[in-house]
């Protein structure tokens, strides 16, 4: 134990900061699991009492879904996982609305093609398939371009313009009744 204690003493302090995916609170101690780009990370709040009463009453209105900034130091639990005990940390951005449910998550189709950017931050399993398309995608237009190919957008499903060339024309209103 003192030998994790003076390692983690020793420890440089890092700045970090994601969206708040997961809250567990265990008495004294909180656990919030943060999310970016990059991936996750655990932080750790110990002893919420030992930070001024600004940031006490900050870190009850912390939602699921807020960005956080956070600095403090990485140790790793008894399980491995990384973790950074939050010396000072700051409410970025607030969420005005909650995140689906973690289990759930967007089940309804017509809601994850309408608002894609929510089904991004839900479903990590669809953050990486964009990410693995954009590769191929990006892999096939390098081979092409690397043979003399030109690319050339057409429309798809327009077998002519009419967008600009359509003429105005005249049409009856009937009231009901």
């Amino acid at each position: 134990k003192q030998q994790e204690a003076s390692s983690q003493k020793e420890a440089p302090v890092i700045n970090i900061a994601g969206r708040i995916m997961a809250n567990r609170p265990m008495g004294k101690i909180s656990f919030l699991d943060i999310r970016d780009g990059s991936g996750k990370i655990q932080l750790l709040f110990q002893d919420i009492n030992r930070f001024d009463k600004e940031l006490r009453e900050l870190f009850k209105d912390l939602d699921i879904g807020d960005i956080i900034g956070v600095s403090g130091k990485l140790f790793r639990t008894r399980s491995g996982e990384p973790t950074l005990e939050v010396e000072n940390f700051t409410l970025l951005a607030k969420s005005l609305k909650p995140l689906p449910e973690k289990w759930h998550g967007l089940s309804d189709v017509d809601m994850r093609y309408r608002q894609r950017y929510l089904d991004l931050i839900a479903n990590t399993e669809v953050k990486e398939t964009f990410q693995v398309r954009s590769q191929v995608i990006t892999a096939i237009r390098q081979f092409l371009n690397q043979r003399g190919f030109l690319e050339v957008e057409t429309p798809v499903l327009q077998p002519s313009a009419g967008g600009a060339l359509a003429l105005p024309f005249i049409t009856h209103h009937h009231t009901l009744g």
